[in-house]
């Protein structure tokens, strides 16, 4: 029998799990779905089937993918939970198994020795192939129409134990540019990965690293690749003794590795930065002008040395959209520049624009409440060539989630379409999908689409056009 969920605030809310898979055919509509919308759009996030105790946190979840097909002004809804290896084995023996990373070593004995893989951090298409990602384990297929799981996906094979849940497709060539760098016995290295449109992977790399730091995303330009790596320290020497896997160490600064796209190890510029006691998990994405390498990410900055990584949930610092500028001829830091000072994550950006300079960046935002684990209550747009914004106030109570940019067409300017983000309405328990104009934030609504339950919070999405 299934227990009651422990008192947990990630547990609560819009952290609060779904236990149906369902399909609606029909959905209501307020307003006017766009013609133009004729695709899938997909959303990946934790949601856990069993939670082990009240220590639970949301990285460890079960993958749960929600889709909702628009098809000439008509939507449909899907949601299905990625059938991991541990779902499974925690299906069958209708309990929670595995313990997450804050009771490391505490997982049932007949799962000690496995990975507790759950799929559950983001959602990609490449070469014809749906996966759903978490960077401690191998991507995932999920068949696209039905949602049902295939299996660990054959093509990653050649990946050593896992592949980054940020992954980069690069517009023009196709090519997904990726990396690993969780393995408890090679600590001391990444490594970098190329996989051509069709899947083959062309380019594996072993790159030495100053630390072994939580490397959640990274960036890439034209002609290059750009690791940051902050100060929150992974040690898993310090999880097996029974302390936390990750700590502050603002001493050790930080570090940005910036590699060819086809360079090795030897090819690597390393540009520390002592003085940046900071944190990115999400870049927004990078590009180059000559020697320069110019990085946007949401960044936490002036991080006390207390803070414990994740241990706590107070551990959740507010991220604000900042540059930095790299010169490849000094090997320096140029600047490093706080763009705007609203508090927000999961920036997004019109991909078509991955690696090249970009105009338009989309994130969501907190206006109303207290910063705690990504709640947020706004959608903001950037424009950075006119140094204007706009926001979309959802008001108190109302919580978007990430936003995905989708274009008007496939010739449509950069930042000629829609945002697509989901909205948990606090006081009905419930969601809806709501539709901007991506160039006008600030308007109301095209169209509201109304979900008759919870979508839990969730991390990230994925736009695949009908005729993909």
């Amino acid at each position: 029998m299934t227990k009651p969920l422990p008192q947990n605030k990630l547990l609560e809310g819009i952290f609060k799990p779904w236990s149906a898979e369902s399909t609606i055919n029909d959905l209501i509509v307020i307003g006017e779905i766009p013609r133009e919308l004729n695709g899938t759009f997909f959303r990946n996030g934790p949601n856990p089937q069993y939670v082990f105790s009240d220590k639970y946190h949301f990285f460890g979840g079960d993958g749960m993918i929600h889709a909702l097909n628009f098809k000439d002004g008509q939507v449909s809804y899907k949601n299905r939970w990625v059938r991991t290896n541990k779902f499974n084995l925690e299906r069958e023996a209708r309990r929670s198994l595995f313990a997450g990373f804050r009771e490391f070593g505490k997982s049932d004995p007949s799962v000690q020795n496995m990975r507790a893989e759950t799929a559950n951090t983001n959602i990609i298409n490449h070469g014809g192939k749906l996966l759903a990602l978490q960077e401690a384990s191998l991507p995932y297929e999920i068949n696209i129409d039905t949602l049902e799981t295939i299996g660990v996906t054959s093509y990653f094979e050649a990946l050593r134990n896992s592949m980054t849940a940020h992954p980069k497709i690069d517009p023009v060539t196709g090519e997904l540019i990726s990396y690993s760098y969780i393995n408890p016995i090679e600590t001391e290295y990444i490594y970098y990965y190329v996989a051509d449109k069709n899947r083959n992977i062309t380019k594996c790399e072993r790159i030495n690293i100053p630390y072994l730091s939580l490397l959640h995303d990274f960036a890439i330009t034209k002609d290059y690749v750009i690791f940051p790596l902050f100060p929150l320290v992974m040690s898993y020497q310090r999880m097996f003794n029974g302390e936390d896997l990750y700590k502050w160490e603002p001493e050790r600064g930080s570090y940005f590795g910036i590699i060819p796209r086809n360079g090795n190890n030897n090819d690597v510029i390393w540009i520390h930065v002592p003085e940046a006691n900071c944190l990115s998990i999400h870049t927004v994405a990078a590009y180059q002008e000559g020697d320069l390498i110019i990085l946007d990410t949401m960044l936490a900055d002036n991080i006390p040395a207390g803070a414990n990584g994740f241990t706590a949930d107070a551990d959740s610092f507010p991220n604000y959209l900042t540059r930095w500028i790299f010169d490849l001829k000094s090997q320096s830091l140029l600047s490093k520049t706080v763009l705007d000072d609203m508090a927000g994550e999961f920036p997004r950006i019109d991909d078509r624009f991955m690696g090249i300079k970009y105009r338009h960046v989309y994130i969501a935002a907190t206006l109303h409440s207290d910063w705690f684990g990504y709640i947020f209550d706004a959608i903001v747009h950037y424009d950075l060539i006119s140094n204007k914004k706009q926001v979309h106030d959802f008001g108190a109570g109302n919580m978007p989630a990430e936003p995905i940019f989708v274009p008007r067409n496939s010739t449509a300017s950069e930042g000629d379409g829609f945002l697509l983000t989901y909205v948990y309405r606090e006081k009905e328990d419930r969601s809806d999908l709501v539709i901007l104009d991506a160039l006008n934030v600030d308007h109301d609504p095209l169209a509201i689409i109304q979900i008759p339950h919870r979508v839990p919070f969730g991390f990230h999405g994925l736009w695949v056009p009908l005729n993909l």
